[in-house]
């Protein structure tokens, strides 16, 4: 089954007349893998799609895109908070996570996005 970013990069390979040893030298990791993350076997790891937005000098939307590809092909992250009340934020949204609604959702993506428009 591929994910979304297998989907991104197979795009990206293709809109730059690249093959996969291509892709994989430029990205310093092995054919193996980058096959692997574009048919969905293996989780993009953290980090992984500013890696493939630097090598491809991706901005803006395109950037943006291949984030978002990268957070709805994983199914687990690591949040490291710095403060108390950051961590007791992020453990109590780990654990209700699957429990909120999409309306409730909806409100802290809105939340969390007006960061970014800053």
């Amino acid at each position: 089954m591929t994910t979304e970013i297998g989907k991104e990069l197979r795009k990206l390979r293709i809109d730059e007349d690249e093959r996969l040893l291509d892709m994989s030298q430029r990205l310093e990791r092995s054919s193996a893998f980058i096959s692997a993350v574009e048919r969905g076997t293996k989780s993009p790891p953290s980090g992984f799609e500013e890696i493939v937005i630097k090598a491809y000098r991706l901005a803006g939307e395109a950037a943006d895109v291949m984030r978002r590809a990268a957070d709805r092909s994983r199914k687990a992250f690591t949040i490291e908070a710095d403060s108390p009340l950051a961590r007791d934020t992020a453990g109590l949204m780990a654990r209700r996570m699957d429990s909120l609604s999409d309306d409730e959702l909806k409100s802290i993506f809105q939340i969390l996005n007006k960061k970014d428009a800053k």
